[in-house]
């Protein structure tokens, strides 16, 4: 097995491991498919309503998914949310979606702002600036982290 492989394959066992057998697959090319349509425990509830602040909790409820971002062996949130005002009508619905990145002592206060989407994430193999590329299901174009946000 070739290192690019036993990294994705360590990668792959990772995340089930950390987010749960039904909620992640490896797909084509070797990305990790990241459904996001769990509801939160209260720990995770806690750290997305901090993260969101006062202004954006109408953003509640909201669903997530886990897969670890940065490759630090820590499954970071995907969050969506599905309240109104938070999705827009595109050829299909798209609605707003972030990431929290876990650290050792919970999860990080600063939102990473998702494209909008509905559907699975996919974490690509390929990184930019520490952060899995990222592309979402029905679309082409791959999302890479600009060392500030995705782009």
């Amino acid at each position: 097995m070739t290192m690019k492989k036993t990294t994705l394959a360590a990668l792959a066992a990772l995340v089930l491991a950390a987010g749960g057998m039904a909620s992640h697959a490896v797909a084509a090319g070797g990305a990790i498919a990241v459904t996001v349509e769990a509801k939160p425990t209260p720990a995770e509830l806690a750290a997305v309503k901090l993260a969101l602040g006062k202004d954006d909790l109408k953003a509640l409820p909201v669903q997530l998914g886990h897969a670890d971002l940065n490759g630090d062996h820590r499954p970071d949130l995907i969050f969506r949310s599905y309240s109104e005002g938070y999705c827009w009508q595109i050829s299909t619905s798209a609605c707003a979606t972030w990431a929290l990145l876990a650290t050792p002592a919970g999860y990080a206060r600063q939102l990473i702002v998702l494209a909008q989407s509905d559907g699975k994430v996919f974490v690509l193999p390929t990184m930019h600036h520490g952060m899995h590329d990222l592309r979402y299901e029905g679309g082409s174009k791959t999302f890479a982290w600009s060392g500030k946000s995705y782009q």
